[in-house]
């Protein structure tokens, strides 16, 4: 039986477009019923180890977000390699419009600095963020991400449980998609591809 090589390509056509618009949820999501209302994404301005950082810097251009911890001891350096991959494998014209950004959710033990060197592991150009506890905890919201801290019985004192979703933002901070962990990184590569296509 013939198959006609159109019909395959409008399928893939449409599986990358539902896969852009409407993936949602991860591997990692403690409470799903934390969050209310569907996420819009916001603008923001946090701080790095150089200083103050709004989203709007990065005007025509895409944003990949990550919240996170660097005392994570598996899904934040794993989602990061992950990234890192992703994003190193883009074409030069495009990666050069891709901004990833990793938002700590632990600013008392994530200072600037310690998320400097933290994200220059990946090599990848990721900008490490943080901010006020109350400031997070909304962005948090709005972008759909949850977290919440949980005391252990070590040095550690506490632990942070965290949603792993990638969030795609424009620099006016509208959320484009929610990728889950779960994404393939030929899915997450062509999403950014396509995605970073329509901003040129």
């Amino acid at each position: 039986m013939k198959v006609n090589r159109s019909l395959l390509y409008l399928g893939a056509l449409l599986l990358l477009s539902l896969a852009f618009f409407q993936i949602k949820g991860g591997l990692d999501q403690p409470n799903p019923s934390a969050t209310s209302g569907k996420p819009t994404g916001a603008p923001f301005t946090l701080t790095s180890h150089q200083g103050e950082v709004s989203l709007s810097d990065f005007e025509g251009q895409l944003a990949l977000i990550y919240f996170g911890y660097t005392w994570c001891p598996d899904i934040c350096p794993t989602s990061m390699l992950f990234l890192a991959k992703a994003v190193n494998s883009l074409p030069d014209d495009l990666c050069d419009q891709l901004q990833p950004i990793f938002i700590s959710v632990d600013p008392k033990r994530d200072s600037p600095e310690r998320l400097a060197d933290y994200v220059d592991f990946f090599e990848a150009g990721i900008l490490g963020l943080t901010g006020e506890e109350d400031y997070l905890a909304k962005l948090a919201k709005q972008y759909g991400a949850f977290y919440r801290y949980v005391e252990i019985d070590s040095a550690m004192g506490y632990a942070v449980d965290h949603t792993s979703d990638f969030y795609l933002v424009n620099s006016s901070g509208k959320l484009l998609a929610t990728l889950p962990h779960s994404i393939s990184g030929e899915e997450l590569q062509a999403v950014l591809i396509q995605a970073l296509e329509n901003q040129l």
